[in-house]
């Protein structure tokens, strides 16, 4: 029974996601493209991260955003930045604020598309003006240049579930959040629904912008764009934060829009592995894992080897593991260097 529902949830999942990219072309955003992008240092590859999307937006306007406490985050900003660049130092995120919103909320907004980009997120200009159809408009990620056997197991999680999450779940209607990673406005209605400072206590960013414009009647798309994620995961430890963080964030989320839909979609297809495993049919795993890189390959241009495969399938066995620790003490969790405490309802900085 397990495997018939599984099959024909993975049938469903990669028709839909086939559908999406189908039908995912668009036409493209005119005029000027400012990239906004939070910068946060403590991992390796942030510098070469900055300097790639420099090299591959050469018409874009950059408002690099970093806090006066994060010295190397300010001295790689400062190296880096050109005449495109402009670069905002401000106070940390006093307490009740999200620490990336925070950031955004000092940016000074013009005219034409806003794109908010994570600085461990590569993206070019010609994808990024693509981001379009709606008023705010969320891609996808695909986590790249692995190179610990954390980082693989990382990637195997943000590549085994994003094309067979976002695009089936946002085909059918159930998607009622964005990819923070990753995302496009225009700036007159980033202004219209009050801007970033409107969700800045809000712990879950990428989820408060959606509500904040669809409350104020405004349209999402989620866009068979990918950007490339990389980040360094340097320990057991590291990468379980990594993933506990976005469960907690994701459990935040299935709380107030749990439906059928996304039940069949999202939660179903994470919670069936073991019992595959259980009843003898554990080699049906694999099997989803190289069709959804098959996927990814033809989609996304990105290519993967046996060694992926293999840490997609750890990465669906580990994660029904993983849920149950962001059930533990969930109002505690980390983020980069910061320690954050929202058992009360709101952020407090440890």
């Amino acid at each position: 029974m397990a495997v018939a529902v599984y099959l024909a949830l993975l049938a469903v999942r990669v028709g839909l996601a086939w559908w999406m990219v189908r039908r995912g072309e668009a036409e493209i955003w005119p005029g000027a493209l400012t990239i906004l992008q939070p910068i946060l240092a403590g991992d390796p590859k942030l510098e070469r991260c900055l300097r790639e999307n420099l090299a591959a937006n050469p018409g874009a306007r950059f408002v690099w955003l970093v806090d006066e406490d994060d010295s190397l985050g300010c001295e790689i900003a400062r190296r880096l930045a050109d005449e495109r660049v402009k670069l905002m130092v401000g106070p940390p995120p006093a307490q009740g604020e999200n620490p990336k919103i925070a950031k955004l909320a000092r940016a000074a907004v013009g005219d034409g598309i806003v794109v908010v980009l994570d600085d461990d997120t590569r993206i070019d200009e010609a994808s990024l003006r693509r981001l379009t159809g709606a008023d705010l408009v969320t891609g996808l990620p695909v986590f790249v240049d692995a190179g610990t056997v954390w980082e693989r197991l990382v990637g195997g999680f943000v590549n085994g579930s994003a094309i067979l999450t976002y695009l089936p779940a946002a085909a059918v209607g159930v998607q009622r959040t964005i990819n923070g990673m990753i995302y496009a406005t225009p700036a007159a209605t980033l202004r219209e629904v009050g801007g970033f400072g409107a969700v800045v206590d809000c712990l879950t960013d990428d989820y408060a912008m959606a509500k904040l414009y669809e409350g104020k009647g405004k349209s999402l798309r989620q866009a068979p764009v990918f950007a490339r994620v990389t980040m360094t995961i340097a320990s057991a430890g590291h990468c379980g934060r990594v993933m506990r963080r976005w469960l907690i964030f994701a459990n935040r989320y299935l709380a107030e829009n749990l439906t059928v839909g996304s039940f069949a979609l999202v939660v179903l297809p994470a919670l069936l592995p073991w019992a595959l495993v259980a009843t003898g049919w554990g080699w049906v795993l694999p099997v989803k894992a190289i069709v959804n890189r098959v996927c990814l390959w033809r989609w996304a241009g990105v290519r993967s080897g046996p060694v992926d495969v293999l840490c997609e399938v750890v990465a669906d066995l580990a994660l029904p593991v993983l849920y149950v620790s962001s059930l533990v003490r969930p109002g505690r969790m980390s983020w980069r260097s910061r320690q954050i405490d929202v058992s009360d309802g709101r952020i407090r900085y440890r």
